[in-house]
């Protein structure tokens, strides 16, 4: 494209405006003499004054393109802006100028001036340098020269600069110093060096010149040379821009020349006058400060180096490992080691490196990822040969005996093809100690299996064996093997040690084996023998033993012992005496002391109001009036039990009493009421067929037979009366084959029954059954609907057996919503302590799925009332009441609970609850506390390991908070190599690390 050329007179127009004169009575001649007159005096603004006023009365093209020439030079000489554009429109204007040379130097020039070498190159190429002046040819060579330099064409610059110095004089001393420098920089160092210091005794040039001839000895490594010139440098220019490369150079000659005192004082200048401190010098500083003993100095210089991945960095992190291990910071001085020791640039330093991180895994007890064994296995892998192999070995032996992270030492164990009795004695308590883990997270066929493998291994380490017997019986009692159980504790009571709390414990819970199985006597035995051993420390189940004594005495019928026991119970207890209360008070009813058992129901009710056995305490007060001939009392209770307790079913049999009670003060009225009542509210219940029985006795009494009639017709099929004797027999026949256990014949059967007889008496039953047998092949779809089919009929009689498992099947098929309405009405109408617990722990668990942490928190708190709570459902609640906590923003309330259950990182519970607990510190800028418990978790561990990991990015990011990028990468870097989850983890790691690098 043609440029578009912008005419002089209206480029150079403001010095015409500026300076106007009349000029139109003098020749055009004239004007043109004068201008060029003032042009050769360099009077610029009086030459373009002119030569504008003779250009506007002139034709002579000639002289116009003289005058043109030198309006360019003038503006080019002026310094303006748009010189270079002046410059090039002449050139278009007049392409064939003779000027043509001297115009292209000077666009030439003006481009260097402004520094934009290349162009200066090009142009200056335009010129010939033959046809100028030879002050322009000197100026032409020295800034070409320059430009080649600054574009990197350091042979051709040279030339240049040579010819100056033979031939120049305004440049002469100039090129010399750019040739010293030339030669510097292609490592002609001799030659630089004769030619700096010859140029040192110029005064223009010998600050520089010191410097590079400085420079020149550092590199030639003449450390006593470079600290005479750099000593020299410093006092002579104390204000030098050159003075922090001056202060590296004379801190590395010192350090080279064993003055580390010197060393230290230099490189410290250095580092505090720059941003950007080489790693080098940072690492030589940092090994001067190791050297003088300035542990935390060299932490910090040596903590900068290491942002690379070289052999820099595999020393500096050695260093770095050897400085915090006299600090006694042995987590961060593990870190360092093991990042050295993975780093292969030095096999020496690797080995070193490996050994002392493998040393600190052991002295600290650190469990982490499994590295305490590993770390031991990859040395003597790759090091076979070392010189601490011996020692290695012998680590390994005490790694097995003493780690924590028992699967990875249990691998590292089964490799072994020859394991000596060390290594055996650790499998034992190995397996011991992964079976107690199996066991903390409820895996209880799991648990089962390892402590068999412990036990089966033989008298290698007889505690582990030992101990395995007592937890694989609490394993079977739990699953219901109350035999296996039995035959367990008894193996270890005849091989435990005596005098301990788990050995008086075994006593307790072979006692408990035996009550289940009904064996009272032995059970009365076992649990004698606990109270007799036990200290009085766990005065819960001190209390509970005290019970079961007493119950095992009521089975006996040995009231007053029973009575004395429950006592006992109670007075230990006092919180949890509302069992012991209620059981002395039948004990009484059996003694036949009605109104003694009265007063201590009535001390029940007032004193545990929230007590599971209210409803129970009501009842048998009401019997109690009845049996003290007090029916008016006896009433009021039957009542205030229907009023409060309508689910329960004492509520049914209080129904039938209170009709009963009014029939025989002969109020018939009321008695049909009653019984009205039961046969309403409890329609399909072996109560509401008693009471429809017992209401025709009434309307007999009334004389008002028909009026019965009609009521019993209006109840449909709600209430039988009379069954079929077909019906009943088909109905017993499929009954016997379920109890037999024989579900392929009883689910033909009962199917049977119910096409026979759709609406049969026992239909309700029948659906039970074969929603039973569903469920346990697993048809969840076939049970939901036939247990639904029972809570429909509502039938009392599996009622609350089938909202369980319509619950449990819901909860299992991930529909939360419809299970948490479910385990809702199980906790209204669940009598069995099982089924209440698991209406409340499924409450929970179903409101934390459907995100209501407010139904969380009162799920939790009401588990967490009852008082026998096995630990792993205590953990869980408190877990999701710290969760449900945590969601509300009401984090210092969930504090409590974290702490607690982080006690024990064996569970995924505890594991997720000592992150959590970190986490809260860290959001609450208590970085103290939150790295005081990510210590207890890496030195404790735990089998969880994501939740480990997890700890150790919060370490990170602890680290990162605190300006402390070296350790933050220590630990992302050490968690990177170590953990081995498919998971996000490794994406936190990348974006942390990503960040650091920034």
């Amino acid at each position: 494209m043609k440029r578009i050329l912008i005419p002089l007179c209206l480029v150079l127009g403001s010095h015409v405006a500026n300076g106007q004169r009349s000029y139109q009575f003098e020749a055009p001649d004239r004007l043109f003499v004068e201008g060029k007159e003032l042009f050769s005096l360099k009077n610029y603004p009086g030459c373009i004054d002119k030569l504008e006023a003779y250009k506007q009365h002139s034709t002579d093209a000639d002289l116009i393109q003289e005058a043109d020439y030198m309006l360019v030079y003038a503006a080019y000489e002026q310094g303006r802006p748009n010189a270079d554009e002046l410059l090039k429109d002449y050139l278009e204007t007049y392409p064939s100028s003779r000027h043509s040379d001297e115009i292209n130097y000077l666009i030439a020039s003006v481009h260097f001036g402004r520094g934009e070498y290349q162009k200066a190159i090009f142009w200056f190429g335009e010129s010939n340098i033959d046809v100028l002046n030879p002050e322009q040819q000197e100026t032409y060579s020295f800034r070409l020269a320059y430009s080649l330099l600054q574009m990197g064409d350091m042979a051709k610059a040279r030339g240049y600069f040579a010819r100056i110095e033979q031939v120049g004089t305004k440049y002469r001393e100039a090129a010399a110093y750019y040739m010293a420098y030339i030669d510097y920089a292609t490592a002609k160092y001799n030659t630089a060096l004769a030619e700096f210091s010859r140029l040192k005794e110029i005064p223009a040039y010998r600050e520089q010149s010191l410097y590079y001839i400085t420079q020149i000895y550092f590199i030639q490594s003449k450390y006593e040379r470079v600290v005479k010139e750099g000593e020299q440098l410093l006092s002579s220019y104390p204000d030098s821009k050159n003075n922090a490369e001056v202060y590296r150079m004379l801190g590395n000659s010192y350090y080279h020349m064993g003055d580390q005192s010197k060393a230290i004082a230099m490189l410290s200048k250095y580092v505090s006058s720059t941003d950007a401190p080489l790693r080098g010098d940072l690492y030589i500083l940092g090994v001067c400060y190791y050297d003088k003993g300035n542990y935390s100095s060299a932490v910090n210089a040596l903590g900068r180096t290491v942002g690379e991945n070289d052999a820099l960095t595999q020393n500096a992190y050695l260093y770095l490992g050897q400085s915090y291990l006299k600090l006694n910071d042995k987590n961060n001085a593990r870190m360092a080691f093991e990042a050295a020791a993975t780093s292969s640039f030095d096999q020496q330093i690797k080995e070193t490196a490996m050994y002392n991180y493998a040393l600190l895994i052991h002295e600290t007890a650190f469990t982490g990822f499994g590295e305490s064994v590993t770390i031991f296995e990859d040395f003597l892998n790759d090091f076979p040969n070392s010189r601490y192999a011996d020692k290695v070995n012998d680590y390994l032996v005490e790694v097995y005996l003493t780690t924590k992270n028992y699967q990875a030492a249990l691998t590292s164990i089964n490799k072994i093809k020859h394991p000596s009795i060390k290594i055996l004695e650790a499998k034992q308590d190995i397996l011991f100690q992964l079976g107690t883990q199996a066991f903390a997270n409820v895996k209880l066929d799991e648990a089962i299996d390892l402590f068999s493998r412990a036990i089966a291994l033989g008298a290698y380490n007889m505690e582990a064996r030992n101990d395995a017997y007592f937890w694989r019986g609490e394993c079977y009692y739990r699953q219901g093997e109350y035999e296996k159980a039995i035959s367990d504790y008894r193996t270890y009571l005849n091989n435990g040690q005596r005098n301990t709390d788990m050995y008086a414990l075994a006593y307790y819970n072979l006692g408990y084996s035996y009550f289940k199985l009904k064996e009272y006597d032995n059970a009365l035995s076992r649990f004698r023998q606990y109270v007799d051993m036990e200290n009085s420390n766990n005065t819960a189940s001190l209390a509970d033993a005290y019970n079961r004594i007493g119950d095992c005495l009521f089975h006996n019928r040995q009231f007053a012992l029973a009575e004395d026991n429950y006592s006992r119970a109670a007075q230990l207890e006092p919180s949890a005496g509302d069992y012991s209360m209620y059981q002395k008070a039948f004990v009484l009813g059996l003694q036949k002391d009605y109104q003694g058992k009265i007063s201590i129901l009535d001390r029940l009710i007032r004193e545990f109001p929230e007590s599971q056995y209210i409803d129970d305490a009501l009842f048998e007060k009401g019997r109690s009036y009845v049996l003290l001939d007090n029916n008016k009392a006896a009433a009021q209770t039957f009542e205030s039990l229907i009023q409060k307790f309508p689910q329960s079913s004492l509520s049914r049999k209080a129904g039938v009493q209170l009709g009963l009670i009014y029939f025989n003060d002969n109020q018939p009225e009321k008695a049909a009421q009653a019984y009205k009542m039961v046969i309403s509210n409890y329609p399909g219940s072996d109560e509401a067929k008693v009471a429809l029985q017992d209401l025709k006795s009434v309307y007999i009494e009334l004389n008002d037979i028909n009026s019965f009639a009609n009521y019993a017709n209006s109840l449909g099929g709600n209430v039988r009366f009379e069954v079929s004797e077909q019906d009943s027999l088909t109905y017993l026949a499929a009954e016997k084959l379920f109890m037999r256990g024989d579900n392929e014949g009883a689910r033909r059967s009962l199917t049977n029954y119910l096409q026979t007889f759709p609406q049969g008496a026992f239909s309700s039953n029948a659906n039970f059954y074969l929603a039973s047998i569903a469920f346990a092949k697993k048809e969840y779809d076939e049970a939901k609907h036939l247990f639904g089919l029972v809570v429909e009929s509502g039938d009392t009689k599996f009622m609350e057996e089938s909202v369980a498992r319509k619950a449990e099947i819901e909860y299992l098929s991930k529909d939360y919503p419809a299970a948490l309405e479910t385990f809702k009405r199980l906790q209204i109408i669940a009598e069995n302590p099982e089924n209440k617990q698991a209406a409340k722990l499924g409450v929970m668990r179903s409101a934390q799925f459907t995100g209501q942490p407010k139904e969380v928190l009162l799920a939790a708190e009401e588990l967490l009332k009852e008082t026998k709570l096995s630990p792993e459902v205590s953990a869980e609640a408190r877990y999701a009441r710290a969760k449900a906590y945590i969601s509300l923003k009401q984090d210092n309330k969930a504090l409590a609970d974290l702490k607690e259950i982080s006690k024990d990182t064996r569970t995924v519970h505890g594991a997720e609850a000592k992150y959590l607990l970190a986490q809260l510190y860290y959001d609450t800028n208590d970085d103290k506390n939150a790295e005081k418990v990510l210590e207890d978790f890496a030195k404790n561990g735990t089998p969880h390991q994501y939740w480990l990991a997890r700890g150790f990015i919060l370490w990170a990011d602890i680290y990162i908070r605190q300006g402390d990028d070296v350790q933050a990468r220590q630990y992302l870097t050490s968690l990177q190599n170590n953990y081995k989850g498919n998971d996000d983890i490794a994406g936190m790691i990348e974006d942390r690390l990503g960040k650091l690098k920034k």
